[in-house]
């Protein structure tokens, strides 16, 4: 593992959101992106939202998901890249168990929000009440 100012290889690092790994942190990319692995081992994802000042990219590593990007439903499997514009209704869940996605968002900024709500929802929140109550302060919002 690396610390967030050093450039060299890195695993990454949990940061507080269980199933959530961080590879890259806003301070090791001068605010360019970060990037997250997420391990989902149940089914579900997050409610639909936009990210109003940020794009958003996924890489599937292991198991299915199914997306949806503005008006598009499509269901992705290992090896495949979407991307999801800033200001572009989205919504994502696993659709089999254990699976893995990268996660990258530029400009960074993310970070905390993704954190606090894993504490939220560690306290029984669900992920719609949790992403609500993060809205006024973070760039993650959630949309019918």
């Amino acid at each position: 593992m690396t610390t967030d100012d050093e450039a060299g290889p890195t695993t990454g690092r949990a940061f507080g959101r269980p199933g959530w790994t961080l590879l890259a942190s806003s301070d090791l990319t001068g605010g360019a992106f970060e990037l997250f692995q997420e391990t989902r081992p149940t089914l579900g994802g997050p409610p639909r939202h936009v990210h109003r000042n940020r794009d958003e990219a996924f890489y599937i590593l292991e198991g299915r998901y199914l997306f949806e990007r503005a008006d598009e439903r499509v269901e992705v499997l290992p090896g495949t890249f979407l991307f999801i514009p800033r200001g572009t209704r989205h919504a994502f869940r696993t659709l089999v168990p254990d699976s893995r996605t990268l996660i990258l968002v530029a400009p960074a900024g993310l970070q905390a929000f993704f954190a606090q709500m894993g504490v939220r929802m560690a306290a029984g929140a669900t992920a719609l009440e949790a992403m609500t109550a993060l809205s006024a302060t973070h760039d993650s919002h959630p949309v019918e």
